[in-house]
């Protein structure tokens, strides 16, 4: 199978003149609102409208709390350069519209810097290229979040930091032109993906690819469900001399995808636990020195042919 990824890369201007707000005036809270301004001072009693707004009103490692349901970046890439957490507490939409034909929101932070996404619904409306895209930064957490319609990926982690770390939990990321998520880090980094659904992509629900990375590149899945991909549901890449790169599915579906699982090029690795592979094209798929091993307690059924053989792990 032949599979490339092109980097999206785009910088935006933003259409709006956000408020200059001086080190001594920024809040370690901030908060927006579908009724607040921009000109504000994005305080509880005063809130901002948009999310850039927000994040310029806030130092670094402070919070943003979204108040109501609204849109929230006013047609424009949201641009994080800083450790922030983005937070909807819930019983609410909301919503990042990316513009057309770029990105919804953009992370270029600092080697130090931890950026949280809680609660956010980005729709690209099949115009909009990509939901979130990860540049640079120590971690992201990205928390009970909808990701869908993109005409690109749900979610791109590039990132160029030496160590950094994804993490993904109670969320949907679905019916996008291309991958769910694509993970392929120029450094070290570990991926966690609990309680994700990837579902009705084109191409690939979730890819862990070492190929552009000399470290290593780690991903693990629980609890996780990767069903109507076009190309596969669960796929590990690397390639000879790149980064070993593996991902661990433990008590995971893959169902009515193009391919189950799959690991291509040496340095590529998959271990199957506990896991469910069934209404597949193909239930597997193992090429050019690839690794598939299974733990033997799995559920494989139901799937035409496979490509490669299952390794055999003992269970400790």
């Amino acid at each position: 199978m032949k599979h490339s990824k092109i980097a999206i890369a785009a910088a935006f201007v933003l259409g709006f003149t956000l408020p200059v707000v001086s080190a001594q005036a920024q809040n370690q809270h901030s908060f927006v609102s579908s009724l607040g301004n921009d000109a504000n001072a994005c305080t509880l009693t005063a809130p901002c409208r948009h999310l850039q707004a927000a994040l310029a009103a806030t130092i670094s490692g402070g919070e943003i709390a979204i108040l109501d349901t609204a849109g929230y970046n006013g047609g424009t890439t949201v641009t994080i350069t800083q450790a922030v957490s983005i937070v909807n507490p819930g019983g609410f939409e909301a919503a990042i519209a990316p513009p057309s034909g770029g990105t919804g929101i953009v992370i270029n932070a600092g080697p130090n810097d931890a950026v949280g996404l809680r609660g956010l619904s980005i729709d690209g409306a099949g115009v909009g290229a990509t939901g979130i895209q990860f540049n640079s930064g120590a971690s992201l957490t990205v928390e009970n979040c909808v990701i869908r319609h993109m005409a690109a990926d749900g979610i791109d982690f590039y990132s160029t930091t030496a160590t950094s770390t994804l993490t993904v939990s109670n969320s949907l990321v679905a019916d996008n032109s291309a991958d769910g998520m694509y993970v392929s880090p120029l450094g070290s980094m570990i991926a966690v993906f609990t309680r994700v659904e990837v579902n009705n992509n084109t191409s690939l629900g979730i890819a862990v690819d070492g190929s552009r990375s000399a470290g290593s590149v780690n991903a693990t899945v629980s609890e996780s469900v990767a069903a109507g991909n076009g190309i596969a549901g669960f796929y590990s890449f690397s390639s000879p001399g790149a980064a070993p790169t593996s991902i661990m599915v433990f008590h995971s579906v893959a169902a009515n995808n193009g391919i189950g699982f799959g690991a291509q090029n040496t340095g590529a690795t998959l271990r199957l636990a506990n896991s469910t592979v069934t209404g597949n094209t193909n239930g597997w798929q193992v090429t050019f020195g690839g690794v598939l091993a299974s733990y033997g307690d799995n559920y494989i059924d139901g799937n035409g042919s496979n490509t490669g053989s299952l390794s055999p792990i003992s269970q400790q």
